[in-house]
């Protein structure tokens, strides 16, 4: 009898070790599909409000720049591609303007520039506002946001005022996706 009643306890005790198991399986099963959702979600724009409540339900703690942007999301990169070349030309036709002003430049040439809106396409040296966006236009076209940022540091403050609400959907899309990844090492 007591040989059966220690038989049982130990069928038990594996019965509760396998329900505890298959619990913690499926909240981590849980976890990682919510947080799937959440990073496909930051590559192809939308909400992820529904996937971060997965998550918390799930037992994850999600940092609160993840929750900030999650009703609307946040600009994908295709996004801020295609936006960058008609915030390139207003920040470049700023800048010229103000070189004009200042008599930095002048003349028949700049004139055209500037009504023209003549702009370089390719990446070139150089230290002057075309060429700064024309390599910041480059690292955006090759995904590399945070090169792009960069050389838009180096421009005049006129540009970079141009370039404000690009940069700062830039500047949150690398911080959420930080915080995601991060919280993906967390979990994994």
């Amino acid at each position: 009898m007591a040989d059966q009643r220690a038989e049982i306890a130990a069928m038990t005790e594996d019965a509760r070790a396998m329900e505890s198991s298959a619990q913690e399986t499926a909240q981590t099963t849980m976890r990682r599909a919510a947080l799937s959702r959440v990073l496909t979600a930051l590559d192809t724009g939308g909400g992820y409000a529904d996937a971060l409540a997965d998550l918390r339900s799930a037992g994850a703690s999600v940092p609160d720049i993840l929750a900030r942007s999650a009703p609307g999301g946040i600009a994908t990169l295709s996004d801020l591609q295609a936006r960058f070349p008609d915030a390139a030309r207003a920040a470049l036709a700023a800048a010229r303007a103000a070189a004009v002003e200042t008599g930095e430049t002048g003349g028949a040439t700049a004139f055209l520039r500037n009504v023209l809106g003549v702009r370089s396409l390719e990446p070139r040296a150089g230290d002057d506002p075309d060429a700064i966006l024309s390599r910041a236009e480059a690292a955006t076209r090759e995904g590399r946001l945070t090169d792009a940022l960069a050389e838009i540091d180096a421009l005049p403050q006129i540009a970079r005022t141009e370039l404000s609400d690009w940069t700062t959907d830039v500047r949150a899309r690398l911080d959420v996706i930080a915080a995601a990844q991060k919280l993906s090492e967390e979990l994994n």
